[in-house]
């Protein structure tokens, strides 16, 4: 018997707002689909689902895509803080170019010249996210965004609620590709995970985490367990780039998040931007994996 050819899902991460379904369905589309022409796809023209909740978290946020590096915003509330500070410190501990003497340094500077009244995080957690900034320009400010925004969706009350009233409905039968990127790799990992536990386990043959915070101890620790694939998805590929950041440049094994998921760590993206989507849906390895579950 023939089996049905899955549909495909794509679910978007942080820092989407003001765009549409239409507009992030091109965009994605621009990067895979000559990836998979070049790869050898001759099947039909891809039709993927793209749930849109780039608005919907803009506003939850209250309009503000995270506390600026060491500027005058309004201080974050006391959860918040200590999910930013754990973030931070944790990129900070993997991240051999930033110097535990260069943040007490920041620091004293911090201490010295600017009031903690003014500050919207405590001083450590700004010297980290200035060092950050100085060496890898604008990503200390997409850290905090990326941090700010995954707390917004995991802990503020009703957010996870109307987020996922957005995507859930894009995962209600199967067989589904689901390729997800940043914050929606949370997304989509906690959805699939909800509907195992109720029994109603989605067939996945392929799931793709791209660029993912998954490993990030203070998202696990929001999530809470089992961190298990969960039942129905037969395959779950993860790949990074080892400059992406919000990945730690690390992947998801058993020691920071769950064995059982495949690890692919040759992404090359953009120099300027290893987080950035177009970079891993032209990567040969995720190509060759969505080519082989598309039939």
């Amino acid at each position: 018997m023939t089996r049905p050819t899955p549909r495909i899902v794509f679910v978007h991460g942080i820092h989407q707002q003001g765009k549409s379904s239409e507009a992030l369905r091109a965009e994605w589309l621009d990067a895979l689909a000559p990836a998979l022409q070049t790869a050898g796809y001759a099947g039909a023209a891809l039709e993927p689902d793209v749930p849109f909740y780039g608005d919907v978290l803009w506003e939850l946020s209250g309009r503000k895509g995270g506390p600026a590096v060491a500027q005058g915003d309004a201080p974050v509330s006391t959860g918040e803080e200590a999910f930013l500070s754990e973030g931070l410190e944790e990129i900070a501990d993997r991240d051999a170019r930033i110097d535990e003497d260069d943040v007490d340094a920041e620091e004293a500077v911090i201490s010295a010249t600017t009031d903690q009244g003014l500050l919207s995080m405590d001083r450590r957690s700004n010297a980290i996210a200035r060092v950050i900034e100085r060496v890898s320009p604008l990503h200390g400010d997409f850290a905090l965004k990326v941090l700010h925004q995954a707390w917004i969706y995991l802990k503020k009350p009703g957010a996870a609620e109307q987020v996922d009233a957005i995507v859930a409905p894009h995962f209600d039968t199967g067989p589904v590709i689901v390729v997800a990127h940043s914050l929606g790799t949370i997304v989509s990992f906690k959805l699939l995970r909800r509907l195992a536990l109720e029994g109603r386990g989605l067939e996945v043959p392929l799931f793709v985490t791209l660029g993912s915070p998954l490993s990030l101890r203070t998202v696990r620790k929001a999530l809470g367990p089992a961190f298990t694939p969960p039942a129905g998805v037969k395959r779950w590929l993860n790949a990074y780039d080892k400059d992406d950041f919000v990945a730690l440049g690390q992947g998801l094994t058993k020691s920071t998040f769950a064995d059982g998921i495949e690890n692919w760590a040759d992404v090359a993206g953009p120099e300027d931007d290893p987080h950035a989507i177009r970079g891993y849906l032209s990567d040969a390895k995720v190509v060759a994996a969505l080519r082989e579950a598309l039939g």
